[in-house]
């Protein structure tokens, strides 16, 4: 008869070999942290998104919260996007007296931030600091 505490040891050892060569989640990757400004001002909430510029790796995304971000990324070249919509109105879901409202947005910057994106940075192992100036014109 098997104790049933054996298969539960037998898997974490198991695990610890399979991880003693290297199961770090944070191989090949690097911390990207920094802040976003718009015409000298924090950037009060948006997207920032570290697209490979070779398409190999996948891409990465972090919230910024008053300006700030904080994103784990893969290493290499990358085309970097900035979003920050902006509600600008209201709209009906549906054309129906007792349809919902939902926000309607538009986009806060410019294209060359985000769709059509200039920003570019070499992302490498470990903590960076990466600081975006953006213009509103």
């Amino acid at each position: 008869m098997t104790s049933p505490t054996r298969p539960v040891v037998l898997f974490g050892l198991l695990l610890g070999l399979a991880c003693s060569g290297g199961c770090s989640a944070e191989a090949g990757k690097g911390t990207v942290s920094g802040e976003v400004t718009l015409d000298g001002q924090p950037l009060k909430e948006g997207v920032i998104r570290f697209v490979p510029a070779d398409g190999q790796s996948p891409t990465a995304d972090a919230a910024i919260v008053g300006g700030r971000f904080k994103a784990v990324v893969p290493v290499g070249r990358k085309r970097v996007e900035v979003s920050a919509p902006k509600v600008i109105g209201k709209r009906k879901m549906y054309d129906a007296p007792d349809s919902p409202s939902v926000d309607e947005v538009a986009e806060l910057l410019p294209d060359r931030y985000n769709v059509r994106s200039e920003l570019t940075m070499t992302v490498q192992s470990g903590a960076q600091e990466k600081r975006f100036e953006l213009k509103s014109k």
